[in-house]
Formats: structure tokens, sequence, C-alpha cells
């Protein structure tokens, strides 16, 4: 062999490019989402089990991070230059893949929590809680599935895939895309009813909408395209690529929920104005009496219930925001 072949080296880009800059983009979300829960944190406002969510969704993601990074050394320091640790999956992505399941199952739930919150829900939209719910679980159960077909078929996984985790696999990442499909419809199709005719309350249902169609949008064409890719590259790690990312979006879109609280308020609380907007666990909501600001700038996504007529005849009302 030449000196010129020897210094060429092994060019192993097209096996290992996509996992490399998945994982270079995947520190780079979690960053933001540490940015965002530093940002949350503390939140004197929120329930004690809501911050305790909050804190366990960013330990989560900080381990799945250190999981991939330690896959991604042992394939490529450890047996630099040979293919053959790629027939077995390690134990770390099995474990990260749990872990991606967990944190979906999270930010899923606390998004149909939003509809579920809602006071005076009619029937349409508890159809569509249930819906979601068992959509939510079916994803859960088919991750867990898979999960559990990566640590029995380990040498069937990035090679030679055994056909029971191509199936729980693609269970679980359709059913994820559909809940946030679904989830994102139904939200969005709520809130515009919800409209009063008022522009304070109007203008905060368009931004309302506007943060969940963005969010829904984002992690459903990430699902959308892992799904695609795992069946039509199977040779290749297209789709790890975007399984190590849907995870920090799903995290991300969490904190963002949470923190987006504070920026909603800012924006469209004002004085005098009769606006009531309940909380996370009462929904968002228009009463007829007066109250005071006490618990701090935090609601999220619910109802807007008033007609403008019994809007216009309310003399004195503030804005109640009430804790998660």
């Amino acid at each position: 062999m030449s000196s010129a072949d020897t210094s060429a080296g092994m060019d192993m880009s097209s096996t290992f490019a996509p996992f490399f800059w998945a994982f270079f983009v995947s520190i780079f979300l979690g960053g933001i989402n540490i940015a965002q829960a530093y940002i949350y944190f503390p939140h004197p406002t929120d329930r004690t089990s809501a911050q305790a969510i909050a804190a366990f969704m960013l330990i989560l993601d900080l381990t799945s991070s250190a999981l991939v990074a330690q896959s991604l050394y042992y394939y490529l320091v450890p047996h630099f230059g040979s293919l053959e640790p790629l027939k077995t999956i390690t134990p770390e992505l099995t474990a990260e893949c749990l872990i991606s399941g967990i944190i979906t199952f999270i930010s899923q739930t606390y998004f149909v929590y939003q509809l579920y919150s809602v006071k005076h829900a009619g029937a349409l939209v508890r159809a569509a809680i249930g819906i979601l719910i068992l959509f939510t679980i079916l994803t859960f159960a088919a991750g867990i599935g898979c999960v559990t077909m990566m640590y029995v078929f380990a040498s069937g996984v990035l090679a030679d895939r055994s056909r029971d985790f191509e199936i729980f696999f693609g269970l679980a990442k359709g059913f994820g895309a559909l809940t946030d499909i679904l989830a994102t419809i139904a939200m969005c199709t709520f809130l515009s009813n919800a409209r009063t005719g008022i522009t304070q309350t109007d203008g905060l249902i368009k931004n309302l909408i506007q943060y969940v169609v963005e969010r829904g949008a984002v992690v459903s064409l990430i699902q959308t395209l892992l799904l695609i890719t795992f069946y039509v590259a199977p040779s290749n790690l297209y789709w790890l690529a975007f399984h190590i990312n849907v995870t920090k979006l799903y995290a991300n879109t969490f904190f963002c929920m949470l923190n987006s609280r504070k920026t909603l308020w800012e924006k469209h609380a004002v004085k005098n104005r009769s606006a009531i907007i309940s909380g996370i666990s009462n929904g968002i909501e228009l009463r007829n009496r007066s109250a005071t600001v006490e618990s701090g700038p935090d609601f999220a996504f619910a109802s807007l219930q008033d007609s403008l007529k019994e809007h216009l005849e309310m003399p004195s009302k503030t804005v109640v925001i009430s804790e998660v």
C-alpha cells in the first residue's frame, strides 16, 4: 500500500455523517432547553408538582445528550475505521429511546391538558380530548414496545433490522405524529371559535393560535421526516438524525409553553379591561365578577367564553391569573 493510500484514510462520512451532525445540532438545541429552564426556575407561582415535572424533563433531556454522546464515542473512537460495531446498537442508545418516549409522553400529555382544563367544554372538545388521550397512550405503549425490541434484538436495529422492531418503531412514530397533528388542529379550532370580537381578547387568541401552529408544525414535520427516512433509506442513518433531535424539540416546546405565559401576559394585559383569564389548572375563561392579580402572569391555552353583549355589559373587571 502506498503512502498516499495510507494518508487518505477511510471515508466513513456516508455512514456516520448524519449521526455526527445530528448530535451537533442536538447540543445546540439542548443549550436552548437549558436556557429555557434557567428562565423558568424558580417559578414560585407554579405548583410544586408542575416544577417537579419541569425539572424531571430537564434531567431527562441532559441524560439523553449524555447517552447519545457515549454511543457516538463508542462507534467512532475505540472502533475507529470499523463498521462492525454498527451491527449492534449500544445499550445507551436503547436507553435514550426510552427517554425519548417519556419526554414525548410528558410533552403531549401537557398539551392535551390545555384542552382538558377548559371550562364549559362541549361534547366535541371532550371527544377530541378522548381521542388525543388514546393516541398519546398508544404512542407511549408503542415506544415501550420499540425499546423492548431494541433490547431483545440488539443486532437488528441499525443493520439487518428485525421485522418486529420496524413495526413497533413505525407505530410509535406514526401515532406520535398523528397525535401532534390532531392536537394542533383541535386547539386551533377551539381557539378560533372562542373569538369574542373584542380587540384585546382576540389579539391574545391570535397569538395563542400562532404559537400552537408553530409548535405543532415543527414537531409533526420532524416526526414525519423521521418516519419517512426510516423506511425509505433503511441502509443509512438519516432517521437517527431526526430521532435524536425530535426529543430536544419536545423538551423545547414544553418549556416554551411554560415561559410563553409571561410574554403573553406582558403583551396583552392592560388595566381595567374586561378580560378575566384563568390559569392552567382552570383554563382561560371570562367571568362576570371582579378580581385582582395575585399570583402573577401564569396562564396557558384554553377558552375565552363570553358573548360580545355580555362582554360589553361588564362594567369593571380586571385580569385574573391563577397558578399552575
